[in-house]
């Protein structure tokens, strides 16, 4: 039986905007970044929820705040930003290309995004980042179980896309990042039966060397209902095939994992499509982009200044996804 929060668009973005309107209760800064950079991304909610926010910011600025080590390096950037000059998520078409000006998405901790990688995985580490960290409970969106699984639906910190969460599957079971083929069998049955009830429901993957940042096993969230930059060019130059049966999937993945090689992955509408990418080692990204996930070797492009997304071309932005090309 699927969750009531499943069972509609209206629903499901009604409880997630309204639990961020909630979260401004905390005087944490990691939660205040969370709920900033998610109404940045959505010009109703950020109409609503300024005046909020900037009594907040000046708040926390009057405060000794207490957080995690990343949640604070991050809140100390953004004192150094005049809250005024805040402003919602921007997005464009370059030939191809979708560009959004994503400022606060820059401040986002690298963690193992930026590590060398070798194989398909790395063992957990419960030192590290996870998401059984206390202080990242107060960024729970929905805790529950899906096909007798137990899933906890964060917030994403740093939103690229609408209703834009985390689904971290079985938590306590420390589950690396790398999908097995229980892992692949529930984000199929996720997609497909909350695809029935929320149009535009998709689950996005990134495997260990694909930028994957979180060495703890999730899924990405959310909802689009226009076709990624991919969908739309047959001449894509990454190698991406679309699969309809669960199993052939599987079976791509399986010939991916054998010969280590990183991949991103959308579940969507009794569909994967699989994207094969060089290693995040194998290649040195252009100061403007801080690596290419699941989005990007897609085709969308997040930017973090202005003159950025105001002066990327067409040319620049071929340039950079063809070196994730397998040669």
């Amino acid at each position: 039986m699927i969750d009531p929060l499943f069972t509609s668009n209206a629903q499901f973005e009604q409880n997630f905007y309204q639990g961020l309107d909630a979260m401004l209760e905390y005087n944490e800064p990691g939660v205040f970044i969370l709920v900033l950079a998610n109404a940045l991304a959505d010009e109703k909610l950020w109409r609503q929820l300024k005046p909020k926010l900037s009594d907040k910011f000046e708040q926390l600025k009057a405060m000794k705040i207490r957080g995690s080590a990343d949640d604070i390096a991050v809140f100390d950037q953004l004192k150094k930003i005049d809250f005024s000059d805040l402003d919602i998520v921007k997005y464009k078409q370059i030939d191809g290309f979708e560009l959004q000006y994503n400022p606060l998405r820059a401040l986002r901790p690298q963690r193992m995004s930026n590590a060398k990688t070798k194989g398909m995985s790395e063992d957990f580490n419960e030192s590290g980042f996870h998401f059984n960290k206390d202080f990242l409970q107060k960024e729970l969106f929905f805790k529950g179980q899906l096909f007798s699984k137990d899933i906890s639906l964060f917030y994403n910190k740093f939103p690229f896309a609408k209703c834009h969460g985390l689904v971290v599957v079985e938590a306590d079971k420390n589950h690396p990042q790398l999908l097995t083929l229980q892992l692949h069998q529930f984000a199929w049955m996720m997609a497909n039966a909350v695809g029935l009830n929320i149009k535009g429901f998709t689950l996005a993957y990134n495997s260990y060397g694909a930028y994957a940042s979180v060495n703890h096993f999730h899924l990405q969230c959310f909802i689009r209902e226009n076709p990624l930059p991919i969908e739309n060019d047959e001449k894509y130059p990454l190698i991406n095939h679309w699969f309809n049966s669960m199993g052939d999937a599987w079976e791509f993945i399986e010939s991916l994992h054998r010969d280590k090689q990183p991949y991103h992955l959308i579940y969507r509408d009794q569909a994967v499509l699989c994207v094969v990418r060089q290693r995040q080692d194998d290649y040195k990204h252009e100061s403007w982009t801080s690596g290419y996930a699941w989005y990007e070797s897609c085709g969308g492009v997040n930017t973090a200044t202005l003159n950025d997304y105001d002066h990327l071309t067409e040319s620049e932005l071929k340039t950079e996804l063809l070196k994730l090309k397998i040669t």
